[in-house]
């Protein structure tokens, strides 16, 4: 860390004091791996207390020992070698605002992270948003869960330990994980049409890829809809036939530029898309979200640089009519392309990330069953654009109110350098 930035931090602690935080987690046993992370950047021992208005979630010992070692956060826990690792690691785990455990819900918040671009490493990019990396607070059942990358879900154990009026501790039983690229979750996950479609229309981004040989513009802070192999097969016989402009006019509809939305935030509401054309979103009184004619079947997926809904269609780039959707029929009756017909194999199988070994064997049922948004009331007020996740206001508030408005602009000068100092 810049040594300026430090003695700013320091000179912030001494007003901006609201208790002993290395003191604290000194005397929680099971936080003894934590502590000792946070002692490897130098420094930070002396701005423990200088934060404000942020919530930890604190691995716990047996939560750090079960990160893979194959991965760089797990070799840097295994070796403390890698400070940029490690202080990725741990600035994912600082939530900016105050999330008290009876605050949540069944409905997911999204909040973002101290983690930010700044954390750059040879081996993996860590993360890639404005104003920080996003994960997710749910309720499930009687416990409180967070959702990150890379599909995992980590339970509190133990809620709500305070110091001072600014800053909320949760320990949590499973390290967070950083978001994946775009591309590498489709290959993961399985999404392979999604995948070898962008590959064959070369819409010269690359979604997040680092490293030699990765070329296209790393675009951040999208929205993108993927549909399953199963909706692309069902327009196969439109796929054969299609020129790589219009099959790079149809991907570019899937997404949103400069807008992450996370599907809670949705309403009635209609956003521009990458093409140029405007996408239709529907709430129903059930919960159910949806794009056009094309319901979210998984929503949420929190990648290195946006935000990934699986959709149960392929969406064409026209105006959509919300009137004529008919939520209960089958997808197979809701196809976007009318003529088209089914095919086994697609016009497209080169995929990116092919090399990978890494697969999501089984998604966890949370993620499976969780709700894409509100139950929506059916004489509900539509209204025309949706707010982009990073301008949605933060829940919860603060000491003193102090809180963020929004979270681009969530401290005042002095108690945001006391913040970043925590774990940068």
């Amino acid at each position: 860390m810049r040594s300026s930035i430090w003695s700013y931090a320091l000179m912030a602690s001494s007003c901006l004091a609201q208790g002993d935080l290395g003191t604290l987690l000194a005397s929680q046993p099971d936080l003894s791996t934590l502590l000792e992370l946070v002692g490897l950047v130098e420094g930070l021992a002396g701005t423990l207390s200088a934060a404000s208005n942020i919530t930890i979630f604190a691995p716990t010992n047996d939560a750090f020992a079960k990160v893979p070692r194959d991965i760089p956060e797990g070799e840097a826990i295994e070796r403390r070698n890698d400070t940029i690792a490690i202080g990725a690691l741990l600035a994912n785990h600082v939530f900016k605002g105050v999330y008290p455990s009876n605050g949540i819900t069944d409905i997911p918040t999204f909040a973002q992270t101290l983690l930010d671009d700044s954390y750059l490493s040879a081996e993996q990019p860590f993360s890639n948003f404005t104003g920080g990396a996003y994960n997710g607070l749910v309720k499930n059942g009687k416990d409180v869960c967070v959702l990150s990358g890379e599909q995992t879900i980590s339970t509190v154990t133990q809620a709500d330990i305070t110091l001072g009026a600014g800053i909320t501790i949760h320990k949590i039983d499973t390290v967070l994980s950083f978001g994946a690229p775009f591309q590498l979750f489709t290959y993961r996950a399985g999404y392979r049409a999604m995948n070898a479609a962008l590959e064959a229309a070369s819409l010269n981004f690359a979604f997040g890829e680092t490293g030699d040989g990765v070329s296209g513009l790393n675009i951040s802070d999208y929205t993108i809809f993927v549909p399953t192999d199963e909706a692309f097969k069902s327009i196969g016989s439109v796929l054969q036939s299609a020129n790589q402009t219009t099959l790079q006019e149809v991907l570019k509809y899937h997404i949103i530029p400069n807008n992450v939305i996370f599907s809670p935030s949705l309403g009635n509401v209609t956003v521009k898309s990458l093409q140029g054309t405007e996408l239709t979103f529907t709430v129903l009184p059930d919960g159910s979200a949806w794009v056009n004619n094309a319901k979210i079947t998984f929503p949420n997926t929190i990648l290195y640089n946006g935000v990934a809904h699986v959709i149960d269609n392929v969406l064409a780039p026209a105006p959509f009519d919300r009137s004529s959707l008919k939520p209960s029929a089958p997808a197979s009756e809701r196809l976007a392309f009318p003529s088209a017909t089914r095919v086994e194999q697609l016009p497209f199988t080169s995929v990116s990330f092919a090399f990978d070994a890494g697969s999501y064997t089984t998604t966890p049922v949370l993620l499976q069953t969780i709700a894409a948004a509100a139950p929506r009331p059916a004489n509900a007020t539509t209204t025309t654009t949706p707010p982009a996740a990073s301008e949605m206001p933060a829940p919860y508030m603060g000491a003193a109110g102090m809180g963020f408005v929004v979270p681009g602009v969530w401290l005042s000068l002095g108690f945001l350098v006391g913040a970043v100092a925590v774990l940068l």
